[in-house]
This record gives structure tokens, C-alpha cells and sequence, in this order.
């Protein structure tokens, strides 16, 4: 999580206000719209740092220059261009995914950012995320003043911050490679339960992986290492095929380890599929991972009866 003080998003606003002035002082009349809510403050600073004689909006369709304190996924950016064509569109911050061609020159941010105006009293930024939790609530029917629901977007929002920490999990501090000479046989762990989340409805999934691999030249990890590198990839928004290849992946491609093979079986319930839709609620979905020496013919069918599969 990226923090952000006031003297902080104050010089960003300067050197925004560097960058546009330019284009500012082209127009005769520069109108500068802030997307709500924190584009409204990022315009008022922008109108207090730049050189310019700007002019803040209230309609975007008047504006020559839309300005946002973050760009994400730019489908905010692009309904508010919708409404202002031939505008120029700037932002504080861009995440490094967001669309290229919007506020190029914007400072880049890999993580989440809190801008002073979403902390909340005691500092932590959690407020943002839980006003979103509450429109949900309204959304759909909720009345989120009742005595039941008060605490219910803070809870929701610490929630999913615990149930996506693999994000935050640093398995190279965690997985240590040790030396076993007289280890060249399989190594398989069953049974390792976690719970995931369906990146397409933010839904629970859960179930068990089987974890498997061949030493090279007497290299094993800790057992219990195969568990926390499950837990760091379904602690994610995930969907199961790509848990599956992610897990395998790393141990196949771990610099120490650098086993012979690796063998991945996930045995998952998903929520999205149980709760909506089909409402279907015996369903279980088995996906598989081999590589290496794994693949071959011997150690797969070894390795899919050791799995139970």
C-alpha cells in the first residue's frame, strides 16, 4: 500500500502543472473538469499551481482537459471523454496496466494508493473500500445504518485484504532449498486444503492440491513449503487453471531447486458456480499441471495414482 501525504499529492500537482502548462497557455480559456471525487480536488490544486488563468467546470462537456488523482483500469477516464470529445485527459498517478495512452507522463504505482482525502481518522485507508461496501449494501436493498450492518464495510474490507495477502507473500524469503543425497525418488504432498477467490464474481472457491516433484541431485524443500506456495497463489484472485500452472511453475522454475519434474493436481467447489447460475452445488472441477520428466508416461501415471487421481 502506497500512502500519500498532502506535501506529497502538492508536489505530483506541481509537477503536473509543469507538464500541461504548454498546453495550457494554447487555449484561450483552458477548463479543467475533476472526475469526482478526487479529480475534483486534484483540479482545485491544479488551478492553485498552475501559471495559467484556469477555469474549473462543472460539466465535462465543457471542459478542455479532464483531470483524476488515478487512472486504473481507464474506464473512468473514458466515460468522462465520452462526454468531452477532442478533451485531454491527465492524472496524478497511473497504474502500470492502465491503458497507455492515458496521462502517459503520470507518476507509476504497482501497489494500492491512499490519497489524503480516503484515510481515515486513524490513519489507515481503508475508508475508500469500505464506502464501496456500503453502496453494495444500498444496492442491493441493504439498509447500512442498521445496528447488524454498521461495522460490515470495514469488516468486508479487512476481509479481503486478509484473504488476498498471497499478493504481499514473499516466497523467496520462505522457500529454502536443503541438501538430501540420497533423494531421487518422488516427493508428494496431499491434501493441502485452501480457499481462493473467483476473480470473475469475487466469489469463494476451495478445495485441495496435491504437490509433487522429482529432486535433482538430492535437492528437496521443507515439506511444509509446498502448502505456503499453494497458500501464496490462491491467497489471490484466481481462477483454478491458472492457480494450478502457477504453482507448479514456480517450483519447476525455482533457481535452487531446479527439480526434474513437478506435478500439480487442484480439486476445488467454486461458490460462483454453486451460489448463482447453475446453483449447482455437487460440482467439482479438477484441473493438473505436469512438467519436466513428470509429463512422461511412467512418472505421470505415478504421479496421478500417488495424487489419488
Amino acid at each position: 500500500m502506497r500512502t500519500l501525504s498532502w506535501e506529497e499529492v502538492t508536489a505530483l500537482v506541481a509537477e503536473m502543472a509543469g507538464r500541461l502548462d504548454p498546453m495550457l497557455r494554447s487555449w484561450p480559456i483552458p477548463k479543467v473538469y475533476g472526475v469526482p471525487t478526487g479529480g475534483a480536488v486534484v483540479a482545485a490544486l491544479l488551478k492553485a499551481h498552475s501559471p495559467a488563468e484556469v477555469q474549473l467546470v462543472d460539466d465535462p462537456g465543457e471542459a478542455n482537459l479532464i483531470v483524476d488523482d488515478l487512472v486504473d483500469t481507464g474506464r473512468t477516464a473514458l466515460r468522462a471523454l465520452d462526454l468531452a470529445p477532442g478533451a485531454g485527459f491527465e492524472a496524478l498517478i497511473r497504474k502500470a496496466h492502465s491503458p497507455k495512452d492515458l496521462a502517459p507522463g503520470a507518476n507509476l504505482a504497482r501497489s494500492w494508493v491512499v490519497f489524503p482525502w480516503e484515510r481515515r481518522i486513524d490513519g489507515t485507508g481503508e475508508d475508500s473500500v469500505a464506502d464501496g461496501v456500503t453502496r453494495l449494501l444500498q444496492f442491493v436493498g441493504e439498509d447500512p445504518t442498521r445496528s447488524g450492518l454498521q461495522d460490515t464495510p470495514a469488516r468486508v474490507a479487512k476481509a479481503y485484504r486478509e484473504m488476498t495477502e498471497g499478493y504481499r507473500t514473499d516466497l523467496a524469503a520462505t522457500v529454502k532449498v536443503f541438501s538430501e543425497p540420497d533423494a531421487d525418488e518422488m516427493v508428494l504432498l496431499r491434501g493441502i486444503r485452501f480457499v481462493s477467490l473467483c476473480e470473475h464474481h469475487l466469489l469463494p472457491f476451495h478445495g485441495e492440491a496435491t504437490v509433487g516433484y522429482l529432486p535433482a541431485d538430492g535437492r528437496i524443500i521443507g515439506l511444509s513449503k509446498l502448502a505456503r506456495i499453494v497458500h501464496a497463489y490462491a491467497r489471490r484472485l484466481q481462477v483454478q487453471e491458472r492457480l494450478t500452472r502457477e504453482v507448479a511453475g514456480y517450483l519447476m522454475n525455482h533457481e535452487d531447486l531446479r527439480p526434474l519434474g513437478v506435478g500439480v493436481v487442484v480439486r476445488a467447489h467454486h461458490s460462483c458456480m454453486s451460489c448463482r447460475g447453475v446453483r449447482e452445488l455437487n460440482g467439482e472441477m479438477v484441473t493438473s499441471a505436469t512438467l519436466g520428466q513428470i509429463r512422461d508416461h511412467d512418472a505421470r501415471s505415478e504421479f496421478l495414482r500417488l495424487a489419488g487421481g
